[in-house]
């Protein structure tokens, strides 16, 4: 590209108008692809969820367990899903003030109170799904390590969020920073 075509194409810029609805769209959070992503991920893991939660009575021995590690089970399972709805919703539709530093700043802590209770609500989930599974179960070295390798995934798979979480409230911090 030359500098005539680069001249002529900034004669050009803003040429193109939008209609209030294009533009309102295109601003819109919801249009986001990163929340699209999320989106995905948040209904992949609910229809997941709602499977065990409908499996979970004949699949997993349910009916032979006492009514109180059934109902341990569905809260966690619920918890969880319910935690994971109210974030996305919460993320959805941002903060929003007169003053876009202190909005930033709002951002970032809300998204410190959602990471510690979407951490917590993936710990009792656990828990809970932990609990379901070993109640009454005679343990033999196999299953041991059977269930040691679970709490290890499920350790290793909270210090991933939680290592995503500080990513994310870093970066608004940042943002708050650069202000």
């Amino acid at each position: 590209m030359n500098i005539d075509d680069l001249k002529s194409d900034w004669h050009r810029a803003g040429a193109e108008t939008f209609s209030d609805k294009e533009l309102a769209a295109m601003t819109r959070v919801r249009n986001h692809p990163t929340l699209r992503k999320l989106r995905i991920k948040f209904m992949t893991e609910i229809a997941a969820l709602s499977a065990l939660l409908l499996l979970f009575y004949d699949g997993f021995d349910g009916d032979r367990k006492p009514l109180a590690v059934n109902v341990v089970l569905m809260a966690g399972i619920l918890l969880y899903i319910i935690n994971n709805v109210l974030g996305y919703r919460h993320i959805q539709n941002p903060l929003v003030s007169g003053n876009l530093r202190d909005a930033v700043a709002k951002q970032a802590n809300a998204l410190k109170r959602l990471a510690i209770l979407s951490l917590a609500s993936s710990v009792l989930y656990a828990a809970a799904l932990l609990f379901f599974l070993t109640y009454q179960t005679a343990f033999n070295q196999r299953k041991y390590i059977i269930l040691s390798a679970l709490i290890i995934t499920f350790f290793l798979a909270f210090y991933y969020a939680w290592i995503s979480w500080q990513r994310k409230i870093a970066h608004f911090r940042q943002l708050e920073a650069d202000f």
